[in-house]
């Protein structure tokens, strides 16, 4: 996977290609991630949940 591909995109049979491609991006770069989780389609609250305290 390159460093430019959107690991939040689905392949042809709808599944996540990799999620530790998704974890490392989220750790690293948060805000990035969120713009790419929503450039996919992909649903927020999925992918980032809202912890409750």
């Amino acid at each position: 996977m390159t460093t430019d591909e959107n690991p939040f995109k689905r392949d042809e049979q709808g599944k996540i290609k990799s999620i530790t491609a998704i974890s490392n991006l989220i750790r690293a770069d948060p805000r990035r991630a969120i713009e790419m989780c929503k450039a996919a389609g992909e649903s927020l609250d999925a992918w980032f949940p809202a912890n409750p305290r």
